[in-house]
C-alpha cells in the first residue's frame, strides 16, 4: 500500500516554502542568525532534491531553473536596487517548484501532463515567465517607473509576455497531446 502523498512531493513543497519563509521572516527581522538559518535550512532541502536518484524531473528541472532565476533576478536587484524586483526574484525558486509540484498529481488525471517531457517543458515555460516578470520588473526599476504606474508601453510589454507564455503553454500542452494519440 502506498503512502497517502508522494515523499518527492513532499520534499518539493518543503523546498519552495523554505525560501518564502526565509523571505517573511527577512522582512520582519532584517539579517540575524534566525533568518540565516533557515536560508540554510531551505539549500539543504533543495540540495537534497537534486541530488536524490528518485527525483522526477520536473521537480528536478524546477529546482534548477528555479534556482538559476532567483540568482539572475537577484543579481539584477542587486544592481538597480528594486526592492519588488528583489521580492520576485526569491520567489522564482517557490513559484517553479510549487508549479511542478501541481503537475505531479495532475498528471495522473490528464493525459495531456502525463509524459514527463510535457511537465519539465510546463516547468521550463513557468520558470521562463518568472524571468520575464522579473525583467520587466528590473525595466521599470532602471526606467523608475513604478509598477503600479505603469506608462502604455509597459503594459504593451506586459501583455505582449503573458501572451507569449500563454501560447507556449498550449503549444506544450498541444504537442503532449499528440504525442499521447500517437501510441
Amino acid at each position: 500500500m502506498s503512502p497517502p502523498f508522494d515523499p518527492a512531493l513532499l520534499w518539493a513543497v518543503s523546498a519552495g516554502v523554505w525560501p518564502v519563509a526565509g523571505g517573511v521572516l527577512f522582512l520582519l527581522r532584517g539579517v540575524d542568525p534566525l533568518v540565516a538559518a533557515v536560508w540554510a535550512a531551505g539549500v539543504v532541502v533543495c540540495v537534497l532534491l537534486a541530488i536524490s536518484r528518485r527525483t522526477e524531473p520536473e521537480l528536478l528541472s524546477a529546482l534548477r531553473w528555479g534556482a538559476v532565476v532567483t540568482l539572475a533576478g537577484g543579481a539584477g536587484a542587486l544592481a538597480t536596487g528594486g526592492d519588488v524586483t528583489a521580492f520576485l526574484a526569491a520567489q522564482a525558486l517557490p513559484v517553479a517548484v510549487v508549479s511542478a509540484a501541481v503537475l505531479r498529481p495532475l498528471a495522473r488525471r490528464t493525459g495531456w501532463v502525463r509524459p514527463p517531457q510535457v511537465r519539465v517543458r510546463l516547468t521550463w515555460t513557468v520558470a521562463g515567465s518568472h524571468a520575464g516578470l522579473i525583467a520587466f520588473s528590473l525595466m521599470q526599476d532602471l526606467r523608475g517607473l513604478p509598477l503600479i504606474h505603469a506608462d502604455v508601453a509597459s503594459l504593451v510589454t506586459l501583455g505582449t509576455m503573458f501572451e507569449i507564455a500563454v501560447a507556449v503553454a498550449i503549444y506544450v500542452l498541444w504537442h503532449g497531446r499528440q504525442s499521447v494519440t500517437n501510441r
